[in-house]
């Protein structure tokens, strides 16, 4: 089972490399729309990177829950 600090990893990663966020703007505690300012086709390419990291396929309703990426951490690890 991966631990949650590993799952962090890999969102952030994803993150920095998909869209060019830094280090710094990234915390459990950012916002996906508010602070980040993803739209849906955003979510949508984050989930599939996080869909092939993973091994895991998210469903639209779980997806549409996540506001914070502390959120798509608790929801990867919750598929563990």
């Amino acid at each position: 089972m991966r631990d949650q600090s590993e799952i962090l990893g890999w969102v952030t990663e994803v993150l920095r490399s998909e869209f060019e966020f830094t280090p710094v703007e990234l915390s459990p505690a950012t916002h996906l729309i508010d602070d980040l300012e993803l739209d849906s086709i955003d979510a949508v390419d984050m989930a599939v990177r996080l869909e092939e990291k993973s091994g895991f396929r998210l469903s639209e309703d779980e997806l549409k829950s996540i506001q914070t990426i502390q959120d798509v951490v608790d929801l990867i690890h919750g598929h563990a």
